[in-house]
């Protein structure tokens, strides 16, 4: 058997649907603490999506872009329903010599559906 004792990049999502900060629990596991809840404790309410915004070039076959940010407003983020991460504000450079990542954007959802809903209304505004 393997254990993975990091976090993997998509806990976002794993915390939006359990309702916990789980990097605080590594944390405080580090420190010595024990988990504040065992497995039964956990809740899991409602489904959420996650999606990433990268400065490519899609007539490249999705290559990274590098160059000036020159349109960039995230989304608001809500501390039930959507996650924003992000490192970078319009007018920032996307280096070549780094992961053109953008930001990643978390949303939460009652059920699949309402997820998947709010996920493309953010993606894909009017």
């Amino acid at each position: 058997m393997e254990m993975n004792t990091r976090l993997q990049v998509e806990h976002p999502v794993s915390e939006m649907v359990v309702g916990q900060d789980l990097v605080e629990w590594q944390i405080r596991v580090a420190n010595g603490e024990p988990l504040p809840l065992n497995q039964s404790q956990v809740p899991l309410k409602g489904h959420a999506f996650e999606a990433r915004i990268y400065a490519e070039n899609v007539p490249k076959g999705f290559l990274p872009s590098a160059g000036v940010l020159h349109h960039y407003h995230p989304v608001s983020a809500s501390s039930t329903a959507v996650r924003v991460e992000t490192g970078v504000e319009q007018g920032d450079t996307v280096s070549m010599h780094y992961d053109p990542m953008i930001a990643k954007i978390v949303v939460w959802g009652e059920n699949r559906g309402a997820a998947l809903v709010k996920n493309e209304g953010l993606l894909h505004p009017n």
